[in-house]
Parts: structure tokens; sequence; C-alpha cells
């Protein structure tokens, strides 16, 4: 698959930046290939750069602290991006990420993208509105799940499990 502007142009976080933009990017990232159940990132790693994802699925896991089990919290498909949040606060990454099928990943290294948004105001504002809105998205969506999980624990909590005490 020969990458262009066009194929960064369907990833939501990339929509807005020019076809010159995205050719910079193009020159600078490289494209990837996973087989599918390979671990992209791990959890805690240091963070290397951003991916968008061109084909496939992935999954991303966070570890239980309690069992050290991981945990799937959600899936990504072509269009979808990762690791912007280590963007926001350079932290280590925050999740793994395994290919649940093939995937073909671009990725493109955190210090070209930040001495891109560095020497280009409107677009740094542009990806970070995006950026904030995507994770919005995300927090809500685990806000719900996180109401309904206790409600579920509280139903069976009430409940019991019908056995005496002895």
């Amino acid at each position: 698959m020969n990458m262009t502007a066009a194929h960064l142009r369907e990833v939501k976080l990339l929509a807005a930046f020019s076809d010159a933009d995205l050719e910079t990017f193009l020159k600078s990232g490289e494209i990837l290939t996973y087989d599918a159940l390979t671990l992209m990132v791990i959890e805690g790693e240091p963070s290397g750069g951003l991916f968008f994802v061109m084909e496939g699925q992935v999954g991303i896991f966070k570890t239980n602290r309690a069992s050290g089990d991981l945990v799937e919290i959600a899936q990504l498909r072509a269009g979808h991006s990762f690791g912007e949040m280590s963007l926001v606060d350079d932290a280590p990454r925050s999740a793994t990420v395994q290919a649940l099928t093939a995937v073909k990943a671009f990725h493109l290294p955190a210090e070209v993208f930040q001495r891109f948004l560095a020497q280009n105001e409107t677009a740094k504002c542009e990806f970070y509105r995006r950026c904030t809105q995507e994770l919005a998205k995300r927090l809500r969506s685990l806000d719900d799940n996180y109401v309904d999980t206790q409600y579920q624990l509280w139903k069976v909590a009430l409940k019991g499990d019908g056995k005496k005490a002895a």
C-alpha cells in the first residue's frame, strides 16, 4: 500500500491538516505492519509517538492492578489513532495495544510531530481541539461503563449469594 495524504486524512485527528502538512508527516513517519495478536505497545513503556490505524483492528488493554490481568477497554479500527495522550503529558504509555487482526499502521515519532506543532500555531490549536474532543468522548464512555459496573456490583452485593454465615 502506497500511503498518501488522502489516507492520513481519513484519521480523525489529522482531518484538518493540509495536504502539504500530511506529506511532511509521510516523509517523517513509517508504515508498520503487525500480525494478529502482536503487541504493538506495552503499558508503562516510554512513548515513541503516535500511531494511526490504516487497516485492521486493535484492542486497547489496561492492566488490572489487583490481578495483573489485561482487561480490554476499547477496540479501534482504521481511521483511529492512539498515543495522543503521551503528546499531552509526556508520560509512559497508559495502555497496552494489541493487533486483533493483521494491522497496517502509520507511526509518527513524537519529536517530529511536536516540532511540527511548534511551528504551526493554527495546526497545533486544531490538533489539540480534536484531541480534547476524542479524549472527552472516551471519558464519557468510561464514565458510563463505571456507573453501569457499580450498579451491577451493588445488585450482586445486595442480593447476596443466598448462603447463611456460619
